[in-house]
C-alpha cells in the first residue's frame, strides 16, 4: 500500500516533467528552425470581438479542476472548433487557431486536448523570471490555444510591433502556472519575448484590476509599442480581469 501510496504521488509528477521537457525540446526546435513569416498579422479581425471571448474562457474558473470546462467554453463560443456555433455574426469563426491552416480553427492534433505544441502557430516565448514563467506564446484563444500556453488576442499588435499586443492566459490551469502568480509584478520589473530573430525587452509600466467588459485595455499607440498580460482574478473566482502592462524597452538581435 505505501508503494503504491507513493506510485500515486510521483507519477503525476513525473508525467507533469516529461510534459515540460518535450515542451521546452518543441520549442527549442522551433526556434532553431526558418519561418520568416512568424510574426506577420493574421488577417483583419476585431479583437474587441476576440477580446469578448475570454469570457467564456475565464467565466467558469471555479478551481484547479475546472480549468479543462473553462477552456472548453471557448471551444464552444463560436470559435470554429467543433462546438456549438461554429460561425456567429462577428464574423470569428476559426479565430480559435488563427493562421493554424483550417477554417474551423483545427490543425492535426492541436484541434483537441492538451496536446502541448502539436498543431499550434507558435509566435514567441515569454519569459518572466521574476514568477517563473517560460511559455510559448500561440496564436489565438481556443482551448487548444489556451492549454498549450499563452495566447495572443486576434486582431492586436505582434510581439514587437508598434501598439498593443494583448495576451491572455490561464491563471490556474492543473497542469501547468501560465499566469498564477501574475499578480506579483510590480511598475519595473522585465518581461522578455523572444522571437526566431531577436529578444523584446519590456518593462512593466502599470497593473489593474477591470470588468470583463472593459475593452479600453487594447488600446493602443502608434507611436509605442506594449505588451498587455491578460488573466482572471481572483482565483477560482474569475470576475474581474487583472490586467498588467509592460512598454517595449530594448531589442537584442539573436545570433544566427
Amino acid at each position: 500500500m505505501l508503494i503504491i501510496g507513493v506510485l500515486i504521488a510521483v507519477i503525476p509528477i513525473a508525467g507533469q516533467m516529461y510534459a515540460k521537457y518535450q515542451e521546452d525540446r518543441m520549442m527549442e526546435e522551433w526556434l532553431n528552425s526558418i519561418d520568416a513569416g512568424e510574426l506577420e498579422d493574421i488577417g483583419e479581425v476585431d479583437p474587441e470581438a476576440a477580446y469578448a471571448l475570454l469570457q467564456d474562457a475565464f467565466g467558469a474558473e471555479s478551481g484547479v479542476g475546472d480549468e479543462d470546462a473553462d477552456a472548453a467554453n471557448i471551444a464552444g463560443s463560436a470559435v470554429g472548433t467543433g462546438g456549438e456555433g461554429d460561425t456567429d455574426s462577428s464574423g470569428l469563426s476559426g479565430l480559435g487557431n488563427a493562421g493554424a491552416g483550417s477554417a474551423d480553427g483545427s490543425r492535426g492534433a492541436g484541434s483537441g486536448g492538451n496536446d502541448g505544441l502539436s498543431g499550434q502557430k507558435v509566435l514567441g516565448i515569454i519569459q518572466i523570471k521574476k514568477i517563473k514563467v517560460n511559455e510559448p506564446i500561440v496564436a489565438g484563444v481556443s482551448k487548444s490555444n489556451l492549454q498549450a500556453g499563452i495566447g495572443h488576442i486576434p486582431g492586436t499588435a505582434m510581439p514587437g510591433q508598434a501598439g498593443n499586443s494583448a495576451l491572455a492566459g490561464h491563471r490556474n490551469y492543473a497542469f501547468k502556472k501560465l499566469f498564477s502568480r501574475l499578480d506579483e509584478l510590480k511598475a519595473g520589473d522585465e518581461v522578455r519575448i523572444t522571437t526566431k530573430k531577436e529578444d523584446l525587452i519590456y518593462k512593466v509600466t502599470e497593473t489593474k484590476v477591470v470588468t470583463p467588459d472593459d475593452v479600453s485595455v487594447l488600446k493602443g499607440s502608434k507611436d509605442k509599442s506594449i505588451i498587455t498580460l491578460v488573466t482572471c482574478t481572483p482565483k477560482y473566482v474569475a470576475s474581474h480581469r487583472l490586467i498588467v502592462t509592460a512598454e517595449l524597452t530594448g531589442r537584442v538581435l539573436r545570433e544566427p
